[in-house]
């Protein structure tokens, strides 16, 4: 498993090269990432979504999978600890980068690589929890302001609308059509790739010296890739689930920075470069930590 992983990750950092060679010459434009992120956001991973929820009713799998949103909670309410103890009041943005994994981008092909596909329906469950709480908790973060906080921002979330639809889905008693299905599967193939260059992109036109001059950023990055997820193994002690099912927990405790982490910051007017830094750094220096992180986790779990 620990070599898949290995693999893996050096699959979406050759796909992050990609993106900063873009950016370095241009032929990848601000105007053009922000254009590739609302594609990722609005088409690719609802598509993951729907895809690993549209499949064939089974009570066991959702009953697990109600088991899995309580310890993902559990999970979530752990980093937000860490991150609120170890980065402190003022440093807002490194808060959320360690309470906020990216699970779409980075955890999702990891998942359907080490695991495989059946599994990114736990994921889904997960995504339900870290929708709710990241445009509640983690909006109020970054903006500083209970008011920028709305439910209507919840329930109008591209990934929570496809959470709904997979569920229909789910419940009914008949497979989706061929050339629905086939469509789906074409759609969130392009979510790992599109990913990837957005992060590649951002790091191209990034200030290189100014992030890693800033040692806000290691911090957060040990709290983020370490401290975080090693915590969450001893909860993962306790939950009566699957080994495969745990993994998929240690995966996206494990997982880099939410890519959000810049562009939150940005909307709400934080340090966006540290932002930016705090996301490419993480997903980086992953490749390092997860291998380690989650050999720890298949010889303790």
């Amino acid at each position: 498993m620990v070599a898949i992983l290995i693999k893996q990750i050096l699959v979406m950092v050759v796909m992050m090269a990609v993106g900063v060679i873009l950016a370095k010459i241009k032929m990848l434009t601000e105007e053009g990432v922000a254009q590739l992120s609302n594609i990722a956001l609005y088409v690719a991973t609802p598509a993951v979504v729907i895809s690993s929820l549209a499949i064939e009713f089974n009570k066991e799998q959702l009953a697990t999978g109600g088991i899995v949103m309580l310890f993902y909670t559990g999970l979530l309410l752990i980093a937000i600890v860490v991150g609120r103890i170890g980065c402190g009041r003022a440093d807002r943005v490194g808060h959320f980068a360690v309470a906020f994994s990216n699970s779409g981008f980075v955890g999702i092909p990891l998942i359907q690589g080490i695991l495989g596909d059946q599994y990114t329906f736990y994921v889904t469950m997960t995504m339900v929890v870290a929708t709710i709480v990241f445009w509640t908790y983690g909006v109020w973060l970054m903006s500083a302001d209970k008011g920028e906080v709305s439910i209507k921002k919840i329930l109008t979330n591209p990934n929570f609308i496809a959470v709904i639809i997979g569920l229909i889905f789910f419940f009914m008693p008949f497979k989706l059509p061929y050339v629905l299905d086939q469509a789906l599967v074409g759609m969130k193939n392009l979510n790992t790739g599109l990913g990837m260059l957005i992060l590649g992109a951002n790091l191209g036109a990034s200030n290189i010296m100014l992030m890693i001059t800033d040692t806000r950023l290691y911090k957060a990055c040990i709290l983020r890739l370490l401290v975080a997820p090693l915590a969450t193994l001893v909860l993962l002690l306790f939950m009566p689930a699957p080994f495969e099912v745990r993994m998929v927990l240690m995966i996206v405790a494990a997982a880099p920075a939410a890519s959000a982490t810049s562009m939150l910051a940005q909307k709400y007017g934080a340090d966006y470069q540290y932002g930016t830094g705090l996301a490419i750094g993480t997903t980086l220096l992953s490749m390092v930590s997860m291998p380690l992180v989650l050999a720890l986790s298949m010889q303790v779990l």
